[in-house]
């Protein structure tokens, strides 16, 4: 894959993010449920692919949803929550920047009347819950890669982690990361899980230094498949991808999944349905509106690798 197909790719999804956006500002009058679904940033394709699943769900329901882009920014979902909550919306789904922070919304909402599903990280005193094991989903990303340095590299390599460690919940993912590699491949040597990337841009960057500092380095492990985008253009930039590198990612998203189509370094992922699921969070909070008792759900999700890619795509 090309640095320019690369940016071709984002620059795709991000008009497909713009778009989805606009969908979802559906009018159907005052007497139309109204429904916010906050995510973290609408860059990533996963939470594009997750938009597009609430936008048709939504439309098949005849709800107005509202979409909120937090763009990363801890001040900027709040403020958001703190408004539409003053507006009398019906329902929110939130993914939250930070769930510490989410506390005190999700009370006046509560107190408003207003269900609050909380999604892939649970915010105390929600409604109900889609909850994610960070620590597990990173675990099979870490079972991606030591299946790799065992089957591929005779059980020993010199690996790194790119996680994003600013973000509380993220901290789990990584430990799940490390914990998976050595679960398979217990004389894996990690040269470093400290550098911390939340987009390509910052992935390949982090790579670059990465790659300089590690000369014996061929197994990256990468938080998201964002992120493990931009660790594939540094390494094929390098000159060091062969039949031995392996880079991993999270999410399964398409640009992931288009690489790995390719046959070459980028060679695992881990799906968690995004499409699927946010359909299923617009349901759940349909019922919380509804005043229905609503279980908490937990996200599922498959680990698709260079053994299993054709055989997934096909079931797709």
């Amino acid at each position: 894959m090309k640095k320019a197909t690369l940016m071709m790719l984002v620059a795709v999804f991000m008009i497909c993010s713009f778009g989805a956006f606009a969908g979802g500002q559906q009018d159907g009058g005052d007497d139309q449920i109204k429904i916010v679904y906050s995510q973290i940033d609408l860059v990533n394709p996963f939470f594009i692919s997750r938009l597009e699943g609430a936008k048709a769900k939504a439309e098949e329901l005849g709800v107005k949803l509202i979409v909120d882009d937090a763009q990363c920014d801890v001040a900027k979902q709040v403020s958001s929550m703190e408004n539409y909550i003053s507006q009398g919306v019906d329902g929110i789904v939130i993914i939250t920047v930070d769930t510490t922070a989410m506390i005190d919304v999700v009370a006046q909402a509560t107190e408003a009347g207003i269900p609050v599903l909380s999604v892939i990280t649970l915010v105390e005193g929600s409604s109900a819950n889609c909850v994610l094991d960070e620590y597990q989903f990173g675990f099979q990303a870490g079972i991606n890669a030591g299946e790799w340095v065992v089957e591929e590299l005779g059980g020993t390599a010199d690996c790194a982690i790119l996680g994003y460690p600013d973000m509380p919940q993220n901290k789990y993912r990584i430990d799940g990361m490390r914990d998976g590699l050595h679960s398979v491949a217990p004389n894996a040597n990690v040269v470093s899980d400290n550098q911390s990337a939340n987009n390509t841009a910052n992935g390949m960057k982090c790579t670059e230094i990465l790659l300089q500092a590690n000369s014996d380095l061929e197994v990256i492990i990468c938080h998201s498949d964002a992120v493990a985008l931009g660790a594939y253009e540094a390494v094929m930039a390098a000159g060091r991808d062969s039949d031995r590198f392996f880079i991993g990612g999270i999410d399964a998203t398409p640009p992931g999944l288009d690489a790995m189509k390719e046959k070459g370094i980028f060679r695992a992922s881990v799906d968690m349905m995004p499409y699927a699921e946010a359909a299923h969070d617009i349901e759940m909070v349909m019922d919380l509106i509804a005043g229905k008792e609503v279980e908490d759900h937990p996200i599922d999700f498959e680990r698709v690798t260079w053994k299993n890619l054709d055989e997934y795509l096909a079931g797709k």
